[in-house]
């Protein structure tokens, strides 16, 4: 059976964000892309990536379903990627951009705020704006990626791309929480929250929160930071 070739494709970050566009009346398919480079292992192995991840999540393999996505975009006749200007969806972008098969070239959506952070209504007029990712960004994207994997975010920290108006910040955050040695901010940040007296969960994600972007909040999510206090020995409530 031939697979017929699908047309305009909108890829989001995150369920929140997904969420905001179904509700925004734009035409297109619409998938989901929910894991991301900023936090976690990491291995430049494409054969182990997707088990390793599932462990560090905790979920079945089976649902680690993001890099099929890579295909659909490269089958569509308009893939549009919408991706906010927080380091976890600008990591996400970057994943993305620099594992995208080879001569696809997606539109991207300019978005100075996330989108489970927007009202529906605003989504056609970012969408009016969207702009095509010439092969000479994707190009350098797929290299900042490789360096990505073999380095890490470290690696990257003085990295930008004129196309991506938000990566080069994006990296420098995330390289400082992955310096070549010692704990990194929100480690620190964490530990200053802790000693300070935070012991609750909701307590520490604002507190870490106020020290971010306004625009970005604590990006890293709450999961992520129960595991660091765990991690640190540390008992909340």
């Amino acid at each position: 059976m031939t697979r017929s070739t699908p047309g305009l494709i909108h890829l989001h970050c995150g369920d929140a964000a997904a969420a905001v566009h179904r509700k925004s009346g734009l035409p297109g398919e619409l998938r989901v892309w929910r894991d991301s480079p900023a936090v976690g292992p990491w291995t430049k192995d494409d054969r182990e990536l997707t088990g390793l991840r599932a462990t560090w999540w905790g979920l079945p393999v089976m649902e680690m379903g993001d890099i099929p996505h890579l295909q659909d975009l490269a089958r569509s006749t308009e893939p549009v990627l919408w991706f906010g200007p927080d380091p976890w969806e600008q990591a996400c972008l970057l994943w993305v951009l620099g594992a995208l098969p080879e001569g696809t070239l997606p539109d991207l959506v300019p978005l100075g705020l996330g989108i489970g952070r927007m009202a529906p209504g605003a989504l056609p007029r970012c969408f009016a704006g969207r702009t095509l990712l010439e092969a000479e960004t994707l190009a350098e994207a797929r290299l900042l990626w490789r360096a990505f994997l073999q380095g890490g975010w470290s690696a990257l920290g003085g990295a930008s791309l004129a196309a991506l108006p938000w990566l080069g910040q994006a990296l420098a955050r995330l390289a400082e929480d992955h310096p070549p040695a010692g704990p990194g901010r929100t480690r620190l940040q964490l530990q200053a929250l802790v000693d300070a007296g935070v012991r609750d969960l909701p307590g520490l994600m604002k507190g870490l929160g106020e020290l971010e972007h306004p625009a970005h909040g604590a990006w890293y999510g709450d999961l992520y930071v129960a595991r660091m206090v765990e991690a640190m020995g540390v008992r909340i409530g």
